[in-house]
């Protein structure tokens, strides 16, 4: 008797044992490298559009394997363990989703929150077996990842933000082309403006007169002041000086600016969402 407790014991404790990964960005946590950056920026772009315009949450993740977190009790289980574990989506609506794709295993699931009707689960199995594994398969796993990732958004989250249904697979290509060609543009359009806002401001900002010395030549200049106390918030401070003769204003405290601190608490940056194991699997 003792002796099968021990064996029980020693099996159940790789599962319990070994943490979970825990995440740097609410988008995408590509700890295998699996993604080119301008596949990155593409979806973490279509992520930032899709919980700004619907609320729905979704994140991509990437793993060199799932036996250094305990993932011996399968593919299905392991997705819904992290998926809970962080808390993808807001607790109220479940309506989040996580794209895991693992390496050296070679497996790929789509995890949806517990909010999305059974339904859902075909419309992410089309997504595995038409646009993820055929892009890895060919040898393009990060463009199966990106296109996966713009499909589950346009098949799946958005149309259950909407309140429509889902009557089956949507032929994609044409879609996937252009909403590749919406966020490529929209990405390179915001960064021009950003440029050359930013340019204008300091061009008006170096023809003002500097208070003390009557001199042009003002600038902005910022820095992080980061936290003593440890509670992993720093401050950006933010002051005008004269290149002529020194003068700086009084410094005015900027926004805070949020540092995820360790694995306590899963807030300021997921919303709580949970998964019952919903979704869709396959293999490459």
């Amino acid at each position: 008797m003792i002796r099968a407790a021990l064996i029980w014991l020693c099996l159940a404790l790789p599962v319990s044992a070994q943490e979970l990964p825990d995440w740097t960005a609410t988008t995408i946590n590509d700890f295998a490298g699996l993604l080119a950056n301008a596949d990155k920026q593409t979806i973490d772009q279509a992520l930032i559009a899709l919980q700004g315009e619907t609320g729905s949450q979704g994140t991509v993740v990437t793993l060199a394997d799932r036996a250094r977190y305990g993932g011996s009790d399968g593919l299905e289980a392991f997705a819904t363990r992290l998926f809970n574990d962080w808390g993808v989506g807001e607790a109220g609506r479940n309506d989040g989703f996580m794209l895991l794709v693992i390496r050296d295993d070679r497996e790929a699931r789509v995890e949806l929150g517990a909010g999305y009707p059974g339904a859902a689960d075909l419309a992410a199995q089309a997504i595995i077996e038409e646009t993820v594994l055929p892009a890895i398969r060919a040898g393009d796993i990060s463009g199966g990842i990106r296109d996966g990732t713009l499909a589950i958004i346009a098949d799946i989250a958005r149309p259950h933000a909407a309140g429509m249904g889902f009557d089956g697979p949507v032929d994609r290509p044409d879609l996937m082309d252009w909403l590749s060609r919406v966020v490529f543009f929209g990405v390179f359009g915001l960064i021009g403006f950003n440029i050359l806002r930013k340019t204008w401001q300091r061009f008006q900002l170096g023809r003002q007169p500097c208070p003390s010395c009557g001199g042009a030549g003002l600038v902005q200049e910022s820095e992080i002041i980061q936290p003593s106390d440890g509670t992993g918030r720093a401050s950006q401070v933010i002051w005008t000086r004269c290149r002529r003769c020194n003068w700086t204003s009084p410094r005015s405290e900027g926004r805070p600016i949020s540092r995820r601190s360790s694995r306590g608490g899963r807030g300021g940056g997921f919303g709580g969402g949970r998964s019952s194991g919903g979704g869709a699997s396959g293999r490459w």
